[in-house]
């Protein structure tokens, strides 16, 4: 039996945006933040911020950063049309990483001497609440894409705690391995990647049961992880005694499949991709530089940009969502297949309306269940989950998959949504 999926009224609109993405960087010894604007690579501007600056995040619609400094307790708030200080608000002891809501609404922020996360309310530049207790030292924080969960490492427990970012109570806690720090999520929502400093691996979770699908080693102390914008590799950065590189994990295998060698002595401290999933950006803490790494063909590009002193912690500004302008309907179809016990949905649909959507979320079941980019053609096929224990006949399965709400929506390059549009399902 085969059935049709139909789309009507997903609405995007292909444009190309004048602005460019800027790139920012924590200078931890000179308490300044580098602008770099990408078309360039020159520094745009130098933005003076608290003592030692070391984690950097933007908001989604890019307007402003968020810089942790860690000496003085505190988070400058910098607006990107003026490069200036706008707020600085006090957090509690030796802050570290932090993360910003999908919606834009809340920073979280990691303390590593108060053991607790800090939630900065970001229209009114607050911190709300009393600070979330979580485990001993913690040290990074990455928030899943559908805003529902901040998952914090905790270096001397060894262990991630599990938010609620709707109650911000601690749900759960993981075991990973010793001195966990740096943490990023796939953006399908479905796994995280925790780098553990005290045992030269990456230890990959799987979001869904919040539990450890693999260790995998990377050779060194990983002091920083970024995912490309489809989800297809995770580059870990890595620093040992005597050299400096980048393992790329392949998030499908979860193997290293290559390095990348970086310039000795250059100390290494952050990464950051650029939103068309072109470029790494490297910061150099030794050198007082960004490095420029071409990801396809996994190679130092031999530019370098000067910036401050010390380098720490860098984040990229994505290109706002385009607004909806267009209507835009195009046609699924598809159809379940059966095979060896399990059923699958198989879907194909035209290419992308806009270059600006990088993917597509297809949710079943009230659930994502997978994430698929925007390359032409899309194909979608991937094991549905298991029907209730209780049917034994085929047919009862079937129709409940056939039954499904199907819906989807689109990712943009800033890691924003649209809206849900459903699926609609017709046997026939």
């Amino acid at each position: 039996m085969k059935f049709v999926l139909s789309l009507i009224g997903l609405i995007f609109v292909a444009q190309t945006l004048s602005a460019s993405p800027f790139a920012y960087v924590a200078n931890l010894s000179d308490d300044t933040v580098s602008v770099i604007d990408i078309s360039t690579n020159l520094v745009v501007a130098t933005v003076p911020v608290g003592s030692s600056p070391e984690y950097i995040a933007v908001t989604p619609n890019g307007q402003f950063a968020y810089v942790v400094n860690n000496g003085t307790n505190s988070v400058s708030v910098i607006d990107a049309s003026t490069d200036m200080v706008v707020a600085t608000i006090t957090v509690g002891t030796n802050p570290a990483g932090i993360s910003i809501t999908p919606n834009g609404q809340f920073a979280y922020v990691v303390n590593g001497e108060s053991n607790n996360v800090s939630v900065i309310d970001i229209s009114t530049n607050t911190v709300i609440g009393p600070p979330i207790a979580v485990g001993g030292t913690p040290e990074g924080v990455a928030i899943t894409p559908n805003g529902q969960f901040a998952y914090v490492t905790n270096f001397s427990d060894g262990t991630v705690s599990v938010i609620n970012i709707s109650s911000n109570m601690v749900v759960d806690t993981i075991p990973v391995e010793a001195g966990p720090a740096p943490i990023a999520v796939n953006p399908n929502g479905l796994f995280a990647y925790v780098g553990n400093g005290n045992s030269s691996t990456v230890s990959v979770l799987d979001l869904n049961t919040n539990m450890v699908t693999s260790n995998v080693g990377v050779g060194g102390l990983p002091v920083a992880i970024a995912v490309s914008p489809g989800g297809q590799y995770a580059y870990v950065l890595v620093s040992t005694i005597t050299s400096s590189f980048i393992s790329l994990l392949d998030t499908t295998s979860q193997t290293i499949t290559t390095t990348i060698p970086l310039p000795s002595g250059s100390d290494p401290e952050g990464i950051a991709i650029t939103p068309d999933g072109k470029y790494a950006y490297v910061t150099y803490s030794n050198l007082a530089e960004v490095a420029i790494v071409d990801l396809s063909s996994n190679t130092l590009t031999g530019t370098t940009i000067p910036v401050g002193n010390t380098p720490f912690g860098i984040a990229i500004t994505y290109i706002p969502f385009p607004n909806p302008s267009l209507f835009q309907p195009f046609s699924f179809t598809g159809k379940i297949v059966k095979h060896h016990g399990k059923f699958k949905l198989k879907a194909q649909w035209p290419a992308s309306p806009s270059s600006n959507i990088i993917a597509y979320e297809i949710f079943g079941f009230d659930q994502l269940i997978s994430i698929v980019p925007s390359n032409a053609p899309l194909n979608f096929d991937i094991a549905l989950p298991r029907p209730d224990t209780h049917k034994h006949h085929w047919r009862e399965k079937y129709q409940r998959y056939l039954n499904a709400k199907y819906k989807v929506r689109a990712v943009s390059s800033n890691n924003s949504r649209s809206g849900f549009t459903n699926l609609n399902v017709q046997g026939f």
